[in-house]
């Protein structure tokens, strides 16, 4: 606007000087008159079309007053030349408001066109907004298909965990700690089986969960908080306590069969740091994830039914020789001593005689259950009928006597119950131990095995090293 105003004054200063130049070859020298005059008019003409109206009307007054004046001062023929001001006047105030007429319509247009523009360059970053937001949706979305193959190939519980975990951190990520709790179904409490912290992150001393786990797993619902410090629900005092710093926590229950298995968990020092699509991913997620762990539970019990025995729970034959084997490599590598225990039940089939199958059931399960209190460190198997073995590493022979000794003495106080009679079994016990008395393992099992029938031949309840 002041650019125009200042070419309006050049354009006025030097029509001025042009205006004042014409006068006076028209009035004070001999020049030809009318081709002069035209010049006039024409400079009039330049004025109202540069200037505009206003600006040009005071040269269109000053003209016709000088012609005027001039006219009847030097000659009245000239005086023809005021109408022609007159009419030039008309003509281009005409056109002027022409071109202002069109020259509004122009503008409207460009204003249109300028409007249009910018509602279409918004919409297109609208669209190349949604369009950067859905590429990022299917992103995550394939990713959560690699995930699926994944887990359904997984059939290691502890792997399982270790995947949904990661694959939370990949789907959802902006994440500080992550925890994975799975459900103690006997206890019905949380424990954390796997986390993942950042370098400056506190570590996790609620191991059973918080107040946000409990109430997920009560609740059996998704939990998203944008802000722990302003959410009424839940007590700040109350997660404080457990000395971690965050703010924005998203969290998800693993959930079978309307029971929660487990939760998964994803926090952040920073307020707002996690939407509704990002609970939503995390949702689906633990949904892929709770039948991966399904599958993982059913492949571990199928495996425990092919290793163990159906009614004691302790190992069978087989995988007992795998593992006494894997133990007697790894002792003479190291120069270690390995004890081998065979365990006999006295009189046992006078039990199934007297009081039945079921009975006898209950004895070998009695013993069983006493035998574990013993193998913290060691494994334990039924290896035939009424006959138990015990494999105890980096053991000594005096060491596996004494623990012999305390099995025998606890079997022998243990209280049975048949059929409303009560009543104690006893064993018999022979030990062998690697490499001092046999340095192979048939050997070795061999070397307990007669040691056992000579505490038999000895009057049972008894221990033979």
């Amino acid at each position: 606007m002041k650019a125009q105003s200042t070419k309006n004054i050049r354009i006025g200063i030097s029509l001025s000087f042009v205006f004042i130049a014409v006068s006076y070859l028209i009035f004070r020298t001999n020049l030809p008159k009318i081709p002069t005059i035209f010049l006039y008019n024409l400079i009039i003409i330049i004025s109202l079309q540069s200037l505009g109206f206003n600006r040009a009307l005071f040269f269109l007054g000053s003209s016709v007053l000088l012609t005027i004046l001039a006219s009847v001062a030097i000659n009245l023929r000239y005086i023809w030349n005021v109408p022609v001001f007159f009419i030039t006047f008309l003509i281009v105030n005409d056109r002027i408001k022409r071109l202002d007429y069109y020259r509004h319509i122009i503008e409207a247009r460009i204003e249109e066109v300028k409007e249009n523009t910018n509602v279409l360059r918004d919409g297109y970053a609208r669209h190349r907004k949604e369009s950067l937001s859905l590429e990022k949706k299917e992103g995550k979305y394939r990713l959560l298909n690699d995930v699926a193959s994944l887990l359904s190939s997984t059939l290691s519980l502890d792997r399982v965990t270790e995947c949904i975990l990661e694959n939370a951190l990949r789907v959802v990520g902006k994440t500080e700690s992550a925890l994975l709790f799975l459900v103690d179904t006997r206890r019905q409490e949380l424990n954390l089986v796997t986390s993942r912290m950042d370098s400056n992150i506190e570590r996790v001393k609620a191991k059973k969960g918080d107040i946000l786990d409990e109430w997920v797993f009560k609740q059996r619902q998704c939990l998203l908080i944008e802000d722990i410090k302003k959410d009424f629900r839940f007590s700040e005092e109350k997660v404080i306590k457990h000395q971690r710093s965050f703010r924005s926590v998203v969290s998800s229950p693993l959930v079978e069969e309307k029971k929660v298995v487990g939760i998964v968990r994803l926090e952040h020092s920073r307020p707002r740091n996690y939407t509704s699509e990002d609970l939503r991913l995390l949702d689906i997620l633990c949904d892929l994830g709770v039948v991966a762990l399904e599958n993982a539970r059913l492949y571990k019990q199928t495996l425990d039914l092919a290793i163990t025995d159906g009614l004691t729970g302790l190992y069978l034959r087989r995988y007992f020789m795998d593992r006494l084997r894997e133990e007697l490599s790894r002792s003479l590598r190291n120069e270690l001593k390995c004890a081998f225990l065979m365990i006999d039940i006295d009189n046992f089939k006078e039990y199934n005689d007297r009081y039945g199958h079921t009975a006898g059931d209950i004895v070998l399960r009695t013993l069983s259950n006493v035998l574990r209190r013993f193998a913290e460190n060691g494994v334990l198997c039924r290896y035939g009928g009424e006959e138990f073995s015990m494999l105890l590493p980096e053991t000594s022979k005096r060491k596996a006597g004494d623990i012999a000794e305390e099995i025998r003495r606890a079997v022998e106080k243990e209280t049975i119950e048949l059929r409303r009679l009560r009543t104690n079994i006893s064993v018999s016990i022979g030990v062998a131990v690697f490499p001092e008395d046999a340095r192979v393992q048939d050997e070795l099992i061999l070397k307990a095995d007669e040691r056992l029938y000579i505490a038999k031949r000895h009057g049972r309840n008894r221990v033979v090293a």
